[in-house]
């Protein structure tokens, strides 16, 4: 442990979160940090078997087997390598032995029947991310050997992949801890190595690759003021609010932001995803029910709703939400789409767009979409997973409660709130 970096010995001491990562730039120290939690846990677990992970053979061989040769050289481990036919490591400790088998994540499905105290992972965000998702699946259920099982990996973030989902999306769930490093922390790097990097890459890329900050390496992210550590909101609906729900409407998820105004802000405080107009019916009496009877629950949906329906009846969308008793403000057509886009990112840039943890659907849309080469936002497939749905309906909320100015000759024309 001497000469270890804060980062690196959280990673290394915690052996009890089921799943735990260590999110980090360039030279941040990654390899070492896994090679030496390895050894250490060996002590801890003898007489099991524990799995370390690259995404390809040839990064197993040349980083990861290279890494662990030499510590295990320079700490005098007893030890023995077998190289054929899959790599592997007898690793012996003062309690005991440990066998320690090497791997690749593009071929996980070859563990299957084997039960693992520990399994390791090497930069798993540069494996595509299908595959990255199923390995993980995978080593969970592998985790039966031993008294603390552990998933424990070690990666520089590659966009929105596995380690995002893990740590940022699903952070709200038990038994999983993110530990962050940046490459500027480790002070034994070469001269010249940070600056080069600052020189090289673009501010997207300095951010993943030397800060370990989740970022969009493919596009342009279309709402990039965004940042949920800034634009947060823990407000609720109070029972005299007014309640203002935009709809985006779709065959299998409709999508419905519940927005709040305090002050000058707007704060985003709910979502859901009923699967039809006849659900979001219900879904918006049944939750706002004191606003609903005094007029005070407003539903500001697509303007394509005045034509269709999510549903096989011949009534349309909007005429369902009338007779649900709402206050409907429905514009004759959609604002366009850079109208509605600047609108949101005009409020983020200011400070007054928040919002809710609770609206995860809402976060993953506006951290992640990005423009087509066409120059357009991406479009979902539709379902709860669809990039598009959540900020399509915050824009029609958002463009109505505060449109863009609009200038003409002789003044201007703009909508009071």
């Amino acid at each position: 442990m001497a000469g270890l970096l804060p980062a690196q010995k959280d990673f290394i001491e915690d052996n009890t979160t089921l799943i735990l990562g260590l999110v980090a730039g360039f030279g941040a120290g990654k390899s070492r940090s896994l090679v030496c939690k390895i050894c250490i846990d060996a002590a801890d677990n003898p007489g099991t078997v524990m799995a370390v992970f690259a995404p390809t053979h040839i990064l197993l061989r040349d980083t990861i087997c290279r890494s662990l040769d030499d510590f295990l050289e320079e700490m005098e481990i007893e030890h023995e390598f077998r190289v054929s036919p899959q790599p592997e490591y007898k690793i012996y400790t003062p309690t005991g032995s440990v066998t320690l088998i090497c791997r690749a994540t593009e071929t996980v499905n070859r563990i299957r029947g084997l039960n693992l105290s520990k399994v390791y992972v090497d930069e798993v965000d540069t494996s595509p991310l299908e595959i990255s998702n199923k390995a993980v699946e995978m080593f969970l259920a592998r985790l039966r050997g031993g008294t603390q099982p552990q998933l424990a990996m070690a990666s520089t973030p590659e966009g929105y992949k596995v380690l995002f989902r893990l740590f940022v999306e699903e952070a709200d769930k038990p038994n999983r801890r993110m530990i962050k490093a940046k490459s500027t922390d480790n002070p034994h790097l070469p001269e010249g190595f940070i600056q080069s990097l600052y020189d090289n890459y673009d501010p997207a890329l300095v951010a993943s690759y030397v800060n370990g900050d989740f970022t969009n390496l493919t596009n342009v992210t279309v709402y990039h003021p965004f940042d949920r550590d800034v634009h947060w909101t823990d407000e609720k609906v109070k029972d005299d609010d007014r309640v203002y729900c935009t709809i985006d409407f779709n065959v299998g998820a409709c999508f419905v932001e519940t927005i709040v105004r305090r002050g000058d802000e707007f704060h985003v405080v709910d979502e859901a995803y009923p699967k039809d107009t006849p659900a979001v019916v219900k879904y918006l009496s049944e939750t706002y029910p004191k606003q609903l009877q005094r007029g005070d629950l407003v539903c500001i949906p697509d303007a394509a709703s005045r034509q269709r329906t999510t549903t096989n009846a011949s009534e349309s969308d909007l005429s369902l939400l009338k007779k649900g008793g709402f206050n409907v403000k429905c514009q004759s057509a959609n604002p366009a789409i850079a109208d509605r886009i600047n609108c949101v990112n005009v409020l983020l840039l200011a400070n007054r767009l928040r919002v809710s943890n609770k609206c995860k659907y809402l976060l993953k849309s506006l951290e992640t979409q990005a423009f087509q080469k066409t120059g357009k936002p991406e479009k979902g497939i539709g379902g709860r997973d669809d990039v598009s749905g959540p900020v399509d309906s915050l824009g029609y909320g958002i463009s109505y409660l505060a449109p863009l100015k609009r200038w003409r000759a002789g003044g201007s024309s703009i909508r009071v709130w």
